[in-house]
């Protein structure tokens, strides 16, 4: 890699691909160096717009020696091969969120990179938003406790218009499912950082509103190896504000909402108060405790920027590509909850979800009626 730069290729430049062409620029430790996209007429415009070659099969641009890494902005099914090919030909991967529909699938890529001895990365760039940088370190910090429980609720809101703009949006062939698998991804790994794997998914999902075969709507009771528990609800049916994450421990409550951080501590602690206090009436207090949230560059330039100085001077991974397995295996227990009527437990049987998966699939009767049009999510530049 001369002059300390990374060449990087990427792998599906017809919605979010673009963005990480032109984001990587403003990267002095990345260079776009080659395009690659299914469809011949995006690889040749997207191609000249860089003035970077450009191919129409993944495995011409790995074996091009154009690339030292690869970021895979494919749909979610496609990306474990080429991210496997390109780790068995020593290029480091960056995955788009998710790493894949199913966790067989993640599992793979994990191993492959591992393997390989690659940097492996999933692009989970909310983690560096300055609220939850500071929530991370909070939680990680010991200060809430024992975590008795934790809640999320999170609208992502989606028009019909945008279902209909591509052929595998929303489908159990082309997607693998609905909001569960396209938008809770960064939202859920946020919430499994703060609040830890669960041991048990009781999981229902709907379709609400929208004009699709997987669902738009999904909750989940959780149950931890600790005692505690959880609740999540995502919607693409909800608009306008409300995303909130709530962690509340025997010492402290943590809430984020809408891009506020809040902080709470209970003195003494709750465990403390409720067998010893002597108080009919009222808790333990409740103090709120300021929160500084260190202003920073945010999004996928710093996932980008992480990437390649891991590549180049062993910088710690932000975002490591075999932590993408938990918010996958969450949404596939969701679905697999949601199909048995009952819950189930984890680590998720892989065998078992292929076989769900492999179903949904082949009993599909849906017909999409697709108005193609392929645009980069705006909030990407962010």
């Amino acid at each position: 890699m001369a002059d300390k730069i990374v060449r990087i290729g990427v792998v599906g430049v017809g919605g979010n691909g673009q963005g990480h062409c032109k984001t990587m620029q403003r990267a002095d430790e990345a260079k776009l160096t080659a395009v690659c996209d299914i469809d011949p007429a995006t690889a040749e415009r997207v191609g000249k717009e860089h003035d970077v070659p450009y191919f129409v099969k993944h495995r011409d641009l790995i074996k091009s020696g154009l690339c030292d890494a690869v970021i895979v902005s494919t749909p979610h099914p496609v990306r474990p091969p080429i991210a496997i090919d390109a780790a068995k030909a020593g290029l480091h991967v960056m995955s788009e969120k998710p790493l894949c529909e199913r966790v067989s699938g993640g599992d793979r890529m994990i191993k492959a990179a591992a393997e390989a001895g690659i940097t492996f990365v999933v692009d989970f760039q909310r983690r560096t938003e300055p609220a939850f940088a500071k929530a991370i370190e909070i939680v990680k910090s010991g200060r809430l406790g024992k975590i008795y429980r934790r809640t999320l609720i999170s609208p992502e809101y989606r028009s019909q218009a945008y279902y209909d703009s591509g052929g595998w949006r929303a489908t159990w062939e082309g997607e693998g499912g609905g909001v569960m698998m396209n938008q809770s991804p960064h939202v859920l790994d946020l919430f499994i950082l703060l609040g830890g794997m669960p041991s048990r998914v009781t999981g229902r999902t709907e379709t609400r509103l929208h004009d699709i075969e997987v669902e738009d709507f999904a909750e989940a009771l959780l149950e931890y190896p600790d005692g505690g528990t959880g609740y999540f609800t995502c919607s693409t049916c909800e608009a306008g504000p409300g995303q909130m994450i709530e962690i509340f421990g025997d010492k402290g409550k943590l809430i984020y909402r809408n891009g506020a951080l809040e902080l709470y501590e209970f003195e003494p602690g709750i465990a403390d108060f409720t067998t010893n206090s002597e108080k009919m009436w009222g808790g333990p207090e409740c103090k709120k405790v300021p929160v500084e949230l260190e202003e920073c560059e945010r999004g996928h330039i710093n996932i980008i920027r992480n990437f390649c100085r891991n590549i180049l001077f062993g910088e710690e991974r932000l975002t490591p590509g075999e932590e993408g397995i938990k918010s996958l295996e969450v949404a596939n227990a969701v679905w697999l909850s949601a199909e048995r009527g009952k819950p189930v437990d984890l680590p998720l049987s892989r065998t078992a979800y292929d076989r769900f998966l492999a179903k949904k699939r082949r009993e599909s009767t849906f017909v999409k009626v697709v108005k193609d049009h392929r645009e980069t999510d705006p909030k990407h530049k962010k």
